[in-house]
């Protein structure tokens, strides 16, 4: 059975990168759905860190105060003792303040505030419980649109595409 839904960009993967490039893409006007296989996000990841970078990033979206209300712990420079003393792995204090730190986060609480602030946007659709399977080609071999678990044929006017995972 096919449902129609018209989007610009439909995004595989509601992770970090998925969510992210969702959010920036209806701030810049694209229409875009953002599908996600869980019907939510409690679940264990692999990485609960935000790095420096991408708590500039947050900054300079208008984020920064949100993310910073998120439980979170800061990780500063990293030494490991040995028998000759200890070694510094890893060394924050080269980096200018406040982005001298990597933040550990639960993954299920950045998502849902990083989707908090995508749903703002007029042009963003996130589709929970909604599993990209594979893309539907019209006759000329363009992707006209995508298929979801169970199947559900979804198609979309100006075809453009992202799959993002964490891997």
């Amino acid at each position: 059975m096919d449902q129609l839904e018209s989007t610009t960009c439909v995004i595989a993967g509601g992770g970090p990168a998925g969510v992210m490039l969702g959010l920036l893409l209806a701030r810049a006007g694209v229409d875009v759905t953002v599908l996600e296989k869980h019907a939510d996000f409690l679940r264990d990841f692999r990485g609960d860190t935000v790095h420096a970078s991408t708590i500039r990033l947050l900054d300079e979206l208008g984020l920064g105060e949100g993310f910073r209300a998120l439980p979170q712990s800061k990780l500063g420079n990293f030494k490991l003792p040995t028998d000759r003393g200890e070694v510094t792995l890893t060394d924050f204090d080269r980096l200018k303040p406040p982005y001298d730190y990597v933040a550990m986060v639960p993954q299920w609480d950045l998502l849902n505030f990083l989707v908090d602030a995508a749903q703002q946007e007029p042009h963003f659709t996130l589709r929970m419980n909604t599993e990209a399977t594979n893309l539907v080609y019209d006759d000329g071999a363009k992707v006209a649109g995508w298929r979801t678990a169970p199947g559900t044929r979804r198609r979309e006017r100006k075809p453009a595409r992202a799959s993002c995972a964490q891997r």
